[in-house]
């Protein structure tokens, strides 16, 4: 009878380590690559969108050039120097590339979130801390770059 019990509890431990063994492996490789997939889809139409708003803002910005050069008499100015822009248009382009600038760093953002869940615990961790890092001094630059912009 002992013998029977000493079977019955090295069968129950290796189907308990059998059952945690499962726990400790990664993701479904197909999964991540959807995953990717997906987060590279969105971010291409979130580029598209906020580039999209930059050559209209731009194509504006032109208009509102021409027109005032039309309202000078047609002529440029005597020194030769293009029409200046309208301070306005100015900060709508620059708010506008930073939208794009921020949105090219959201989507390289999401990519990288989606690849880092292939991997597991402090690896995983390890990645998704540094796609942060490299969002966080993207959109940072980007603000920088808006700030000059505006003067």
């Amino acid at each position: 009878m002992n013998t029977r019990k000493l079977y019955i509890l090295i069968a129950s431990a290796a189907l308990a380590s059998v059952s945690l063994t499962g726990c400790n492996q990664g993701p479904d490789p197909a999964k991540v690559r959807e995953d990717v997939a997906k987060a590279q889809a969105d971010g291409q139409k979130k580029i598209a969108d906020a580039q999209a708003k930059l050559d209209k803002t731009m194509a504006e910005a032109r208009k509102d050039a021409t027109d005032n050069a039309n309202a000078n008499g047609g002529a440029p100015p005597a020194n030769g120097a293009a029409v200046p822009a309208d301070h306005g248009d100015a900060k709508k382009i620059a708010d506008a590339q930073y939208d794009l600038d921020k949105a090219r760093a959201e989507a390289a953002y999401d990519v990288a979130k989606a690849q880092c869940e292939s991997q597991t615990g402090d690896a995983e961790k390890a990645c998704k801390d540094s796609a942060k890092a490299q969002y966080d001094s993207a959109v940072n630059a980007a603000k920088q770059k808006n700030d000059q912009a505006k003067g």
